[in-house]
């Protein structure tokens, strides 16, 4: 990954500010996204043991007002096709949700909570996108098997089973939290604060370990995430909030999953790292160049000091 340089700092006696490409705020709050399943491949999934009975098979797909007026107690027995159909399994269109959501009786979609740098999108992707839609499939199982209300993020927070495995679609309905689909070939476009995020659906770890065992990255089908144009954040600025002759104080609200590093010049030719490489994570990042042990010398020792931060 490249690193940019977000902002110059001049020298300590005419400090200042010289913008280059300062990172840039979108929240998702809005959009769609569409699944395409292949049903031979689904058919084809580790269920039960009967050859003549496809392993799952989509039989009703809840979406938009009619998902979010039923209860879940109407996903598991109300029927939009007659009996126990299968349906077609592609354009099945889910709704981004908004900063708010109203769940009826055991129902729990999520609120959107997303942003990202147009930029970069994957190195600043924060929070999830919440979801509406329910999938309910029959096979060779008894019962019914439900799946949806998703949420779609990028990489998995530490504590979840084998984090950072890139975009996952996150099941919430009847077993929140538990990634049902992992994700590969992934394009992601961002453009004139347009998303689109289009890419392989796949079995996850989750899946395989208590339902289709054997299964996990087999390819399901096909996902596109689509949101409108949005508004930009303007970017948050580095800035010096303090300094004297023997001391330089830097800080900015680090972005998402983005590194950040300080480094400093007396010629701008040369450069020597401030500090470690720090993750931005929505927090205030400080840096104080006082010399020694941070940096080894302190800023009053030469004539001019250049600091640089650099985003990766």
């Amino acid at each position: 990954m490249n690193s940019r340089i977000l902002h110059l700092l001049l020298p300590l006696m005419t400090l200042g500010l010289v913008s280059t490409t300062p990172a840039a705020t979108i929240n998702v709050r809005e959009g769609s996204v569409i699944f395409d399943f292949d049903p031979v491949a689904l058919a084809a999934l580790n269920v039960g043991s009967d050859p003549a009975i496809g392993g799952m098979i989509l039989e009703e797909f809840f979406q938009g007002n009619a998902d979010r007026n039923r209860t879940r107690a109407q996903i598991l027995s109300d029927h939009i096709v007659p009996t126990f159909s299968a349906i077609p399994t592609t354009y099945l269109k889910y709704e981004i949700n908004g900063s708010t959501v109203t769940n009826l009786a055991g129902r729990t979609r999520k609120v959107s909570t997303f942003s990202y740098d147009p930029a970069n999108v994957t190195g600043t992707a924060l929070g999830e996108i919440g979801l509406t839609g329910v999938l309910r499939f029959v096979g060779d199982f008894t019962g019914v098997f439900l799946l949806g209300d998703f949420t779609f993020r990028y990489n998995l927070p530490a504590g979840n089973t084998l984090p950072n495995r890139g975009w996952v679609f996150v099941n919430n309905f009847d077993f929140p939290g538990v990634p049902a689909f992992e994700t590969k070939n992934v394009v992601v476009t961002a453009s004139a604060g347009k998303l689109v995020i289009a890419g392989d659906l796949t079995i996850s770890y989750e899946m395989d370990q208590f339902f289709l065992p054997g299964d996990r990255g087999k390819d399901v089908g096909e996902f596109r995430v689509e949101t409108p144009i949005a508004a930009i954040t303007p970017p948050r600025t580095p800035a010096a909030s303090s300094f004297t002759a023997d001391s330089m104080r830097i800080e900015v609200i680090g972005k998402g999953n983005a590194s950040y590093q300080l480094q400093y010049s007396t010629d701008l030719l040369n450069w020597i790292t401030v500090g470690p490489k720090v993750t931005g994570k929505e927090q205030l990042i400080q840096w104080t160049d006082a010399g020694p042990p941070l940096t080894p010398t302190a800023p009053s020792s030469t004539e001019r000091r250049f600091y640089r931060l650099l985003e990766e």
